[in-house]
């Protein structure tokens, strides 16, 4: 008896074995076709349940057999509930999409600190501009990113050149030569190709934008002192995609673009392609350019081999080919007129290779390289100036998740290497040859469910201004569901070039070569501190950001005033340090189909080396607000108002200060069918011009100078916009 009772036993138990079977599943944005991290998947009536890993996955590991219906959540996401008939065919998990909630930019995985987390679980601040922005300015500017940027909070946009259109970034009141501009972790337009970045790089295959304020170094190197920018782009769906997007403005305009991207068997591929044109344009009736004449061309194809579940292997080519000219419009137009004329070409080439592979332990190996090559030649009246840059990036980085801690421990190898091909008669060649090696660490460790920490150390050998050791830490503490607190702060360094915003204003011009015998490289210590509060007032979503930062900048490079007082641009190292701090305020309201964003920066940067002049440092406002009212019934139409106030600031020529003014813009967005669709867009509306306070061009038109420009020159700008998705 005790027999047959055992045996009946063994049979139920393997009755029961053979009943259960684990549940995989595969997570993944609807939108993005990226992998979701930390998503809760629960069974409710069993009381069962999993979180996604690094890559999206997650396994039930023994649920019985039938139809079970499954929730899957997520911070930022809708919540869904999927219904699963068990066991599953076959060994691949099940596929599960997740539609992004517009209420919030939560649960959006951010790459720049290469831990793949969650942009709610990163000690570092990180501010990410997701698909809606960047189809809603991508639809205002499909030639460049530079209108995209500028509306972030702590980010003030800087005129470079009233005949090339160029446009610089200032994070936090820093020069712009102080932010690393990268593409998918690739640094690929510092030093000389950092002028034209901004207005040659289109934004229809980019899926999100990364910013980190502060110093950045300890994550990718030099270059990063006031902020990092990561342009992260779109990769292949399953289903094939085409996007164009055909653009004409009232001010001779037109731009043509067209994004491919497909996937099928182990093959994926993403195509862009644009074509950008505008007409020279005087709009003050002064006989000088306003607008540009331009001529781009952009070619990025990727292609990606998917070797395996476990490994990936992409390579990437872009290649961008430029005009631009402007300066004295009959002279421009006819060369036989004497005037003055200003004409740019540019030719951008670069590839990217990358590897990812999935080890045990759930470790991921990344190895990736980058060739960039970028020719310029600048003819501004009877100067000119051309010059040609080469540079490389290596790395290979391990991400190792252990316990509560996922550290990332890696090396890099950078070279820079930059050759003036035109020199003037009796000009000494401002050549310069780099190479950077570096070795860095980082560690995220959740000390406690709502304390996580995150240490940095890089140590740079740059060849030659030597060794760099740069610490970082951040910490994030979630003190209830609605309020967190960040704090951290790290070291920098850039390398001395002569490129920045004030050189690219003069088109390089009697500027001296460097002397690496008597520079330092230029360093840096930051501190920065934010809390983030949350909440819901019945069916109204609040979220209110508040932040302070505060950076000291040493060895600052500057022209030497006795030289400059000749006309001579002659780089030095300052004695005293520059400082910059302040704060930023950024408040979003929502409510079912109607959002309010409003962001206020306070800065103040100070320079202490030269008390004959005035402390605060040019091109830097003190006060810059933004607001944005965006109204969207989905699958129909979206109308959206902005503006933006930029305060009076300091323009470098005594004391003269240049006007606070306000741009106003509006956009509305008819959606006809499900691929169909057309954009009316207005950007300032007041018609704000720089030549409606003051002259910008003095003298004769065959030998002119120029204001310091600190407002905009186009003026009143529409534009009608086709989307096309097929």
């Amino acid at each position: 008896m005790k027999i047959l009772l055992l045996a009946l036993a063994l049979l139920g138990s393997v009755g029961a074995a053979v009943a259960q079977s684990p549940l995989r599943v595969l997570v993944r944005d609807e939108r993005t076709k990226t992998a979701l991290p930390g998503v809760s998947v629960a069974i409710s009536a069993l009381k069962i349940g999993a979180a996604t890993d690094a890559d999206g996955r997650a396994t039930l590991p023994a649920v019985p057999a039938g139809a079970q219906q499954v929730q899957f959540s997520s911070i930022g996401y809708a919540a869904r509930t999927v219904t699963f008939t068990l066991p599953q065919t076959g060994d691949a998990p099940a596929l599960v999409e997740l539609e992004p909630s517009s209420l919030e930019l939560q649960g959006v995985v951010v790459e720049a600190t290469r831990t793949g987390s969650r942009i709610e679980d990163v000690p570092v601040r990180i501010e990410v501009l997701g698909a809606e922005e960047l189809a809603e300015k991508g639809s205002m500017r499909p030639a460049n990113i530079a209108m995209l940027l500028t509306e972030a909070s702590g980010i003030q946009p800087q005129f470079t050149s009233a005949n090339s259109g160029s446009v610089a970034l200032r994070i936090q009141g820093l020069d712009g030569r102080y932010t690393q501009l990268l593409r998918d972790g690739f640094p690929l337009y510092g030093g000389f190709s950092q002028g034209l970045s901004l207005v040659q790089v289109p934004p229809l295959d980019l899926r999100q934008v990364e910013i980190i304020k502060g110093a950045s170094s300890a994550l990718y190197g030099g270059d990063a002192i006031a902020g990092l920018v990561n342009l992260v782009s779109r990769t292949p769906t399953d289903t094939p995609e085409l996007n164009v997007l055909l653009n004409q403005t009232q001010k001779g305009g037109r731009d043509l673009t067209a994004f491919y991207s497909g996937h099928t068997g182990k093959l994926g591929l993403t195509l862009l392609a644009t074509q950008n044109t505008q007409q020279a344009r005087d709009v003050s009736g002064d006989g000088f350019t306003d607008l540009p004449q331009v001529q781009a061309t952009t070619v990025n194809p990727r292609l990606f081999y998917y070797i395996s579940d476990s490994t990936t292997l992409y390579a990437g080519l872009n290649a961008t080919v430029e005009t631009r000219a402007g300066g004295y419009l009959p002279a421009l137009d006819n060369p036989t007129v004497s005037g003055y004329t200003e004409r740019n070409r540019s030719e951008r080439y670069s590839t990217q290779l990358r590897l990812d592979t999935r080890l045990s332990n759930k470790r991921v190996l990344t190895v990736k390289n980058s060739v960039s090559s970028f020719i310029r030649r600048i003819e501004a009246g009877s100067q000119y100036f051309a010059g040609r840059q080469l540079s490389t990036y290596s790395e290979a980085a391990l991400l190792v998740p252990v316990g509560e801690h996922r550290a990332v421990l890696g090396g890099n190898v950078l070279t820079d290497d930059f050759r003036e091909t035109a020199l003037a008669a009796g000009s000494a060649a401002r050549d310069y040859q780099y190479q950077t090696y570096g070795l860095f660490g980082q560690d995220d460790w959740r000390v406690l469910e709502n304390l996580t920490l995150q240490a940095g150390l890089r140590t740079d050998y740059q060849r030659p201004y030597g060794l760099f050791v740069l610490p970082r830490f951040s910490a994030l503490y979630k003190a209830g569901e609605h309020v967190s607190l960040r704090a951290g702060g790290g070291f920098g360094y850039k390398a001395p070039t002569i490129f920045s915003s004030t050189t690219e204003q003069q088109a390089y011009a009697n500027v001296r070569p460097l002397d690496a015998n008597k520079l330092q490289a230029e360093t840096s210590r930051g501190l920065n501190a934010d809390i983030t509060l949350r909440g819901r007032l019945e069916e109204l979503n609040i979220t209110l950001n508040q932040a302070v930062f505060y950076t000291r900048l040493s060895n600052t490079l500057i022209p030497d005033p006795a030289q400059l007082a000749r006309g001579i641009t002659d780089f030095r190292n300052a004695a005293a340090p520059v400082t910059a701090r302040g704060l930023e305020t950024n408040l979003r309201l929502a409510i079912e189909g109607l959002q309010f964003f409003t962001t206020y920066t306070l800065t103040d940067t100070r320079q202490t080396y030269d008390p004959t002049q005035p402390a605060e440092l040019p091109f830097v406002s003190r006060h810059r607000l933004v607001l944005t009212t965006v109204y969207e019934q989905d699958k129909s139409f979206r109308l959206g108002l902005e503006g933006t106030y930029n305060g009076p600031q300091y323009l470098g020529e005594g004391t003269r200060q240049g006007r606070g003014f306000w741009l106003l813009g509006v956009l509305g967005e008819k959606i006809f069918a499900p691929h169909f669709s057309v954009v009316l867009n207005m950007e300032n509306f007041l018609d704000v011009r720089q030549t409606r306070f003051e002259s910008v061009v003095l003298g004769p038109p065959a030998t002119p100078t120029f204001r310091p420009l600190y407002a905009p020159l186009d003026g009143v700008v529409g534009n009608v916009a086709l989307k096309i998705t097929l």
